[in-house]
């Protein structure tokens, strides 16, 4: 089973959750400030991105 783990953005102008893990990929949304998402910590995903639960990629540099 994977490792879900709860995390709020932490960038005030909102965070681009994109479709590829990386920054030349689709923004399928911006998540506000404050918003709380569930990453699979044990999804394949490059340094510095997470895999979100729901589907897309974030920068985990913008989460606390």
């Amino acid at each position: 089973m994977a490792e879900r783990v709860t995390y709020s953005v932490n960038w005030k102008d909102g965070l681009n959750l994109r479709e590829k893990p990386n920054k030349e990929s689709k923004v399928l949304a911006v998540l506000p400030y404050g918003e709380k998402i569930k990453v699979d910590k044990t999804a394949n995903a490059p340094d510095g991105w997470l895999a979100v639960k729901d589907g897309g990629y974030v920068m985990s540099e913008f989460l606390k």
